[in-house]
Order: C-alpha cells, then structure tokens, then sequence
C-alpha cells in the first residue's frame, strides 16, 4: 500500500499544500527554509500516528520546536495532516490533541464520516477551540510502515544513547533520531531477504564489507577481515552501511515507505549514480521512497538511470511573491521550471565559458 497523496495545513512554513506522490520515488527539492525537512518528519509522524494512534508522536518528532513554531506563522488555526492512500478504503480516521501551556487533552480515533479524497475530509471540532491543536487524518483501518533516514548521522552516537533518553527528560535529540538507532539495532537474518538480494551486493560493494555490531556499536566489516568503528569511517560510507542494515534487519520492506533526507551528502561522487540504482531497485520491489536533495547530480541520475515502466516524480517547493510555500510536480527533473539546482547548474557553466572566453 502506497501513500497517493499528503496535505499539510498551518503547519510550519505550510499555509495549504498537497501533493500528489508517486508510487515508486519522489524527490523533493527547494531552496533552505521551504520545509523540505519538515514536509518528511511530518509524513514520517503521521505514518506512525497511523500505527500507534497517538498523535504525541507528532510532538516528539518535532521536540526541539515550540508548540507555536510548528503553526505557521504562530497561527490559532488547527494543524492539520492528512495521509490519502491508493487503497479502496475512503473512510478516515482523525487523531487529535489539543494544548494549552498547563495540559494536554488526547483524542483517539475520532470517526471522521467516508469521503471520496482527503480534500472533502471534513474536520473534527475540539471541544475546546481556544487551544492549539494538531489533527492527523489517514485511511481506517490502515496503517503505513515507514523508515526515516535522517541527514545526521546518529549510528556513530549510538552506544548508550538510547538508554540516555529514557532516563532524562529534556533529551535534545527528536523521536527521528532516537528511532533510526533503534531500528538499525535489530538483528539481521542469516539470509538476504528476497526483496534485497539485488541490492546487498552493490551497497556490499561500495562500503567493502557488511555491518555487524558489537556491544552497541557498528562496525564495518571489511572483506579483509578489518572491522572499522563507524566513529572512523567516512561519512558517506555510513550511509550506504546504514541502509545494509535496514535491509538485512527487514526495516524495510515490501510496501514500507522509505523517507531520506539528503542521501547523497558527504558521499563520493563516483557513488551517487550506484546509490540512485539502488533507490530506483528498491521502488521496483514495491518500496516507496520520498527523498530530498540539494545535489544536481543525484536529483539528474534518477532521469539518467530511471527504466521504463518506473515511477518517478520531482517535487519542487518554492515561495514566489508570498511567502506561502507552494509545489510544482513533474515526472522528469528538467521540466521543473520552479528548479533552483539547475539554475545554480547553468550559472556554473556561464561563468566557465566567460572565463574560457577571456
């Protein structure tokens, strides 16, 4: 089951947007504060809200925001996000909370009336209208399996860490951060999982070796028998390691939903087009994929490397004469007219041929 659709309303930067997602991998790209980051966190709240019906979750993502700072503009109205599946179920479910400075008041599963798209979705009234309140809408009786790889590398932290947050209240670190530890913790089969066995060996490839861990730590393990702390490793190498273990450990898998923020940062050049091969494989054995990129060169292989048959979209988020931040959604990353990268690209390639001119 894929998401077909997210809407967020008064949320962050967010005033009323919808988009309309792929079933195989959506870019998302937009210059700084135009809520890349957010729009994934908020997908990846809701996708758990969706599990566990309990919308605190949204808070915990968020942690180190204010309840105020998560309303657009500081705004009274209700924050709302909604989840439309590719399903036939049309009936919703809403999850609420709604807070002032001394309480908060949880509602579960408040039965929202069967609509035909999440746009007729009608809204729950709270009972009590003078607080800030947040609303998470999804299909009933449905829930949405989801990964968040955030840009932060946490693995190099993690002994100890987990632990940590359960003793000390005010941890700095957010429900995204402490989840990717817990998630990359659990044990690996002995076997590749069918749905990646065409991907391990060339993540296996790009790291020389496969992840083990040893008393809370992780490791790369060398084909020469080497084991390099994650502490010492390069960066870039993480991730490719990080996303073995996921699917070694069956984190993800057929019909999950796999939300990535910048991929390709601190990776070797020469990578970028081996791991865009392995985010297009992932999509064709039924893995969605909602990544976000500032890279011209990883945003530009997936049109390069994209076969026929897969499903593919660019999402660029811009604010143009308001500071409403809105969409433009395309099927090939040049047809984006809304598309600072390429823009940054081609003033590149401006200012060498001046210079080759002089």
């Amino acid at each position: 089951m894929n998401l077909k659709s997210i809407k967020l309303k008064n949320f962050t930067v967010f005033e009323n947007l919808k988009i309309d997602l792929a079933k195989g991998v959506n870019i998302f790209i937009g210059r700084n504060g135009t809520g890349k980051t957010h729009l994934l966190k908020a997908v990846y709240a809701a996708c758990e809200v969706s599990k566990n019906k309990s919308v605190n979750i949204l808070k915990k993502c968020f942690k180190n925001y204010g309840s105020v700072a998560l309303s657009k503009n500081g705004s009274d109205k209700t924050i709302d996000i909604f989840l439309e599946s590719d399903s036939k179920n049309k009936e919703a479910v809403a999850v609420s909370l709604s807070f002032d400075t001394s309480r908060v008041i949880i509602n579960d599963s408040i039965n929202v009336s069967a609509v035909n798209s999440l746009d007729q979705l009608e809204k729950t009234k709270l009972a009590d209208e003078s607080c800030e309140s947040y609303q998470i809408h999804f299909p009933q009786n449905e829930s949405f399996s989801a990964v968040f790889i955030p840009s932060k590398d946490m693995l190099t932290h993690s002994k100890g860490l987990l632990a940590m947050s359960d003793k000390y209240r005010e941890f700095p670190f957010d429900k995204t951060l402490l989840d990717i530890i817990n998630k990359a913790n659990q044990w690996t089969l002995k076997q590749p999982p069918k749905l990646a066995t065409s991907i391990l060996p060339m993540l296996e490839k790009m790291i020389d070796g496969t992840i083990i861990i040893e008393n809370e730590e992780f490791f790369v393990h060398k084909k020469d028998g080497r084991k390099v702390n994650f502490a010492v490793e390069a960066e870039g190498l993480k991730k490719i390691g990080l996303l073995w273990q996921l699917l070694m450990n069956e984190s993800i898998i057929l019909d999950s939903i796999l939300i990535w923020d910048e991929p390709e940062a601190n990776l070797n050049p020469d990578f970028i087009p081996k791991l865009v091969d392995c985010i297009l494989e992932l999509s064709r054995q039924g893995v969605q994929i909602l990544v976000s990129t500032h890279n011209y060169l990883f945003a530009k292989y997936f049109d390069v490397r994209r076969k026929g048959g897969d499903s593919v979209m660019f999402h660029s988020l811009y604010q143009e004469y308001s500071v409403d931040v809105q969409v433009e959604s395309r099927e090939y990353f040049d047809e984006l007219e809304y598309n600072d990268i390429l823009k940054s690209f081609d003033k590149l390639l401006d200012e060498v041929y001046e210079l080759n001119e002089e």
